[in-house]
């Protein structure tokens, strides 16, 4: 039993509409196959009705003719070789036998069919009465029903014969009339191959019927799928409640899903605003007190509480961007976010006179929270802009899910081994440029945080940041 089960496991197409289909297609053959056998059993009786209709016709008429010698010899009266009866190539015949000689159609000969004995005839069943027979009928078959012997006859050709036993003037007479069964047989087939190709014109409509069904059953499940991933991506923060009945309490559960994760993600933005809040003023006094120490101590206690800023403000971005359980639902467009921050930087570089050329489609988002595209951005434009000569370009293009923004400077660029060390915490190269060596680290993280990647690659003249993230669709 297992066994079946796991054969038809995998035997089971995988998706929703092939197995909808599937089952369909197997009920409807089942269908037509048992209607195929329907018909064939109601053929089979109508057909061998009208057959054994007309042998009994012939027993009646040759009772009729049958007349007996006084010597119990019997004898016919007029001609009872009429069509089909009188050509060998009908095979159709009559046999009588009685108790002194024997009657047959004139083509038959005595080889041709041995009549069965009358031992043979009695253990035949007989057939209940016709429905409404009227009394001509009944009279004339007061001595029997005729049976019906499938037997061979002439060339062991399969004959269909009715055998009526009659009381002729007080002698017993025994009528044998046959048809062969092809006869019965070849009416059928052609009936039945009419019928076979029109209920196979009926399964494949039936079938095609199927097909537009589940499609169009199967509809709303493809507009639920699309309104989840505009969900997903952003576009949309709760799904459509006009759905058809079976799915509206599904889109019920997962719209109150999303509104108590919505619910979740502000408290948690709340409490690391708090923190934030709540360490930014201690840092601050801090601040302001190691500015009034003197000597090398207070240098070192000025950049040890940077250095504790700096780390504040990095695990914070990481706790916000844990919040959001992901990029699923945000999203940022890239055009204006790194247009401004070009701007800005523009302008506080603006005695450099640095060159800031972007390239990035109108429509081209990603799948980030605004503040933590302004600190990737932020920290890797910023460093392209204090090491540049003349000019910082930005190109952004799509490929397939994901956004690829680079960065290149025309800067004195990096070796293989200085970019290993800038991506370190803390890791600075010219200690002539104000920094502390912590915004490519944290805009790395970030990235990662995000699912995507951050490469740093330099060149004969600067250096090249490619950052990718997913898009937003």
């Amino acid at each position: 039993m297992s066994g079946l089960r796991g054969l038809a496991g995998r035997l089971m197409p995988t998706s929703l509409g092939g197995r909808l289909l599937a089952g369909s297609a197997l009920f409807t053959l089942i269908a037509l196959l048992f209607t195929l056998g329907l018909m064939w059993q109601v053929l089979s009786r109508f057909v061998t009705g009208q057959i054994d209709q007309r042998l009994d016709n012939k027993i009646v008429a040759l009772s009729s003719q049958l007349r007996v010698a006084p010597d119990r010899r019997i004898t016919l009266e007029g001609d009872a070789d009429g069509p089909p009866f009188d050509k060998r190539h009908h095979h159709a015949f009559w046999f009588i036998r009685g108790p002194a000689n024997d009657l047959h159609s004139r083509w038959l000969q005595p080889s041709d069919f041995v009549p069965p004995a009358d031992a043979e005839i009695a253990t035949l069943p007989t057939p209940p009465p016709p429905i409404g027979a009227d009394d001509e009928l009944s009279a004339l078959e007061r001595d029997g029903r005729p049976q019906t012997l499938v037997t061979s006859g002439p060339g062991g050709l399969a004959m269909h014969m009715r055998v009526a036993r009659r009381s002729i003037g007080g002698v017993p007479v025994t009528i044998f009339v046959a048809a062969p069964v092809e006869s019965i047989t070849h009416p059928m087939r052609e009936a039945l191959t009419t019928i076979s190709i029109a209920v196979a014109g009926l399964g494949l409509a039936l079938i095609a019927a199927a097909l537009v069904q589940v499609r169009l059953g199967l509809r709303p499940l493809g507009r639920l799928r699309r309104e989840v991933a505009a969900v997903r991506d952003g576009r949309a923060a709760l799904l459509p409640v006009a759905q058809p009945a079976e799915i509206e309490p599904l889109v019920t559960e997962l719209n109150a899903l999303l509104a108590q994760n919505a619910a979740n993600l502000e408290r948690a933005r709340r409490h690391v605003a708090n923190l934030a809040h709540g360490l930014k003023t201690p840092l601050a006094t801090l601040a302001l007190s190691l500015e009034r120490m003197p000597g090398d101590d207070g240098a070192a206690a000025r950049k040890l509480a940077t250095l504790v800023e700096r780390r504040i403000r990095h695990h914070l971005a990481r706790a916000r961007a844990a919040a959001l359980e992901g990029p699923a639902r945000s999203r940022t467009p890239l055009a204006v976010r790194l247009g401004d921050l070009g701007d800005a930087l523009a302008r506080i570089h603006a005695g450099r006179q640095v060159v800031f050329a972007l390239e990035c489609p109108p429509e081209a988002a990603i799948a980030c929270e605004p503040q933590d595209v302004d600190e990737i951005f932020g920290n890797l434009l910023d460093n392209a802009f204090k090491y540049t000569r003349e000019r910082v370009a930005c190109e952004v293009r799509e490929v397939g899910r994901q956004t690829i923004v680079e960065i290149a400077d025309d800067g004195p660029g990096l070796s293989a081994q200085e970019i290993a060390r800038v991506l370190r915490p803390g890791q600075r190269l010219d200690e002539d440029i104000p920094g502390y060596g912590f915004g490519l680290p944290i805009a790395r993280e970030l990235v990662e945080l995000y699912g995507g990647t951050l490469a740093l690659a330099g060149r004969e003249r600067g250096l090249v940041v490619t950052v990718r993230l997913p898009a937003a669709r």
